[in-house]
């Protein structure tokens, strides 16, 4: 591309495509149920595991919003909005590090 300004809209159009693809994936990840382990027997390993908590992220937000994104299109529903929520910030170098080693790294898929 030799024009600076037409380069600068495509970035711009990017940028703008990025981030509401990864709203649309927070808005979506956050919309999931929690799982319900109080239904299950007290000595099920999924009752041991999940003490409260919500499963590693399997899908990246970027990911996730695509595929909310082409299933609207596909089934002619409206486009989402999507919303940008923060995660905590750990309060210590220490329990980020926790946090951090806690989950076990994602599996690469096709």
């Amino acid at each position: 591309m030799l024009a600076p300004a037409r380069a600068e809209r495509l970035w711009l159009a990017l940028a703008v495509a990025t981030l509401w693809t990864i709203s649309v994936g927070c808005q979506a990840e956050v919309e999931q149920p929690h799982p319900q382990v109080h239904q299950l027997p007290e000595r099920h390993i999924a009752r041991k595991r999940a003490m409260g908590q919500r499963p590693p992220r399997v899908l990246s937000c970027f990911r996730r919003g695509r595929l909310v994104i082409l299933a609207a299109l596909c089934l002619s529903q409206p486009l989402p909005v999507g919303a940008l929520l923060p995660e905590s910030w750990p309060s210590s170098p220490e329990t980020a590090d926790d946090q951090r080693h806690a989950s076990p790294p994602l599996l690469k898929v096709a």
